[in-house]
């Protein structure tokens, strides 16, 4: 396979790897979100919640990133060229 071709695929890779992880990143933030609403109660301290929700997020959409980044990056340089 060329290199441009094997690069294009590892870009198309990446890309689709982070629309899924910004997708579960969106399902965490509200699934989080409608389990503490009930929980809070009132609207008192409800910034200082969707900064801990909103900071828990980015940790995970982090996470996430980087262990599908050392992946691809360990399947890019498995690649044999000739």
């Amino acid at each position: 396979m060329h290199m441009r071709a094997i690069t294009s695929q590892l870009r198309e890779s990446a890309r689709s790897a982070a629309e899924s992880v910004m997708t579960v990143v969106r399902f965490l933030r509200a699934y989080v979100s409608a389990r503490l609403t009930p929980v809070l109660g009132d609207d008192r301290g409800e910034i200082a919640s969707w900064v801990v929700v909103t900071a828990l997020v980015v940790v995970a959409a982090i996470a996430i990133v980087t262990i599908v980044v050392t992946k691809l990056t360990a399947t890019a340089n498995n690649i044999q060229t000739p």
